[in-house]
């Protein structure tokens, strides 16, 4: 079953198409993510899945029902922490779940414990690191009854060794919690890493160019990037986006 599916999208800002006929889903508890070319249209496609923008043509369905323009249907984490400075990190990350009305304390300090931030439930987000910081956002994005997840580059800003660590880290929680994720990065390793899919977005405007199924089996192992097939699998990718 597909949780969230794309149907035709276009968009268009003035004389510039951005997205054209742009189609593929998303399934129930599946990770996909979403690769191209800078300014191909990957962040204009999350504002129209968040309800933020309005699509010039097709749709976007949600558990089979259309949620175009409907902000509140996804729960959404972008690149930089949108942790608020005047809240603690427990108060941050039951945000979501306040907002719903559906407050669980004792799950999200488990789920504080289990990212490691046990200790750090009271202090505030200037006194966090980056990556304690995207943690405390995905927890949050976890607790939010949203049933679809869209990752906008949450790593991109941590160094290599914090972003590996971050990497394993989400995709233990997440199998956990196994919650449909769409996830935009422009790296092809972490890509392949994490996903059971990858689409690759042809340069603007966008179309889907490629897909691949990624043939791992889970749970993954940081081992498996330096294995033969992880690295035939990187060149393949890599080349259907130098061809674009």
């Amino acid at each position: 079953m597909a949780k969230l599916e794309l149907d035709r999208l276009a968009k268009t800002f003035g004389k510039h198409q951005v997205i054209d006929g742009l189609s593929f889903d998303v399934k129930d508890k599946e990770f996909v993510s979403v690769l191209g070319p800078s300014g191909s249209g990957k962040s204009t496609l999350f504002h129209l899945i968040g309800g933020l923008y309005q699509p010039d043509d097709g749709d976007i369905r949600l558990g089979g029902k259309s949620i175009v323009g409907q902000k509140g249907a996804i729960s959404y984490m972008p690149q930089s922490s949108t942790l608020f400075p005047w809240r603690t990190l427990e108060e941050n990350v039951l945000l979501g779940a306040e907002i719903a009305g559906n407050v669980d304390r004792d799950h999200a300090l488990s789920m504080i414990e289990k990212a490691g931030l046990s200790g750090f439930e009271s202090a505030y987000p200037h006194q966090l690191s980056g990556g304690m910081k995207q943690r405390a956002s995905f927890i949050r994005s976890l607790l939010s009854p949203q049933s679809l997840i869209c990752l906008d580059e949450p790593f991109s800003a941590l160094d290599e060794f914090t972003r590996q660590e971050m990497q394993q880290w989400l995709l233990s929680t997440w199998e956990e919690h196994q919650r449909s994720i769409l996830f935009i990065t422009h790296n092809i390793e972490e890509a392949i890493f994490l996903s059971d899919r990858v689409i690759v977005l042809s340069d603007r405007p966008a179309t889907m160019r490629k897909e691949f199924q990624i043939p791992f089996a889970r749970p993954r192992d940081p081992s498996l990037i330096l294995s033969t097939e992880f690295l035939e699998w990187k060149k393949e990718i890599h080349h259907s986006l130098r061809t674009l």
